[in-house]
């Protein structure tokens, strides 16, 4: 991870270019497929035209990103894919998120932080990036804490309710295992895990951690098993609630983007979060 201090060059982002835009979404609706797909059906898929999907479609096949199967005119994801993916096979879980971490770091004067959600019910620091300011919270790495404790369990909760995996009865057990600092009643956490399901990120304001206010959000695998969790903390009033929530939107969205990804589509019908907006 980066050290503090150190300063990176954040491109802005202007108007997109619809081709490129169209061209990743293309792409996007052949990787979700496991068979090869027509030109008609990418199209519906990615929601372009499908005489602008077919040109796409040429010109991807010509550099290699997709490849067209003769026999039935359908398209697969081509090998020239690997040419510019391969320098991110090798690298782990904390190098793939450190961009979108170090980013919401900056913007929000925030420790941000990544946890691998273990099989034991623990959560387990992988990386953290502290903000330039000479203040920040600290966390040591390997760091292991109850996966369902914080704002980081609420979103593990949250996942696994919506994966239909916890039990009432099992997650009343996990949350009395947990010492809070500020004690909150097993209901009101029901809600707050519920709260987080609908908004993408879940929020612990000096709960688990007096004094201290986290956000965060995770990342589930195909079968909606949340694996990672992406998180923020800082000191309780240092944000105002709008920029609590812009913060809480940002994991969302850091999350949602690395997810696909990272660990694939989620199988079967679903809530489909957008990282941006509400």
């Amino acid at each position: 991870m980066e050290e503090a201090g150190e300063r990176t060059t954040v491109m802005e982002v202007g108007r997109e270019v619809g081709a490129v835009t169209q061209a990743a979404a293309i792409l996007r609706a052949i990787a979700g497929s496991r068979d090869a797909l027509g030109v008609t059906a990418i199209a519906r898929a990615a929601g372009v035209s499908p005489s602008t999907t077919l040109n796409i479609l040429r010109t991807l096949v010509h550099e290699g990103f997709v490849a067209l199967v003769p026999e039935t005119k359908t398209y697969r994801l081509g090998l020239g894919l690997l040419e510019v993916t391969r320098p991110l096979l090798n690298r782990s879980d904390v190098e793939l998120l450190q961009p979108g971490l170090h980013q919401v770091a900056t913007e929000f004067e925030a420790t941000t932080t990544v946890w691998q959600v273990a099989p034991d019910d623990k959560a387990l620091l992988l990386g953290r990036i502290v903000p330039a300011s000479g203040i920040h919270i600290e966390f040591r790495l390997a760091t292991r804490i109850p996966a369902y404790a914080g704002a980081i369990g609420r979103a593990v909760a949250a996942a696994g309710n919506a994966a239909g995996a916890l039990p009432r009865a099992t997650l009343r057990a996990r949350f009395g295992a947990i010492r809070w600092h500020v004690p909150l009643p097993f209901e009101t956490f029901l809600e707050e895990v519920a709260a987080a399901a609908a908004r993408g990120y879940a929020v612990d304001i000096g709960h688990l951690l007096r004094g201290v206010t986290s956000a965060a959000a995770a990342l589930c695998d195909r079968t909606g098993r949340p694996r990672l969790v992406v998180a923020a903390h800082l000191f309780q009033g240092q944000l105002t609630e709008e920029r609590l929530e812009a913060l809480g939107l940002a994991l969302r969205g850091l999350a949602a983007a690395a997810q696909p990804g990272m660990f694939g589509v989620a199988e079967g019908p679903g809530p489909r979060r957008r990282g941006g907006g509400q």
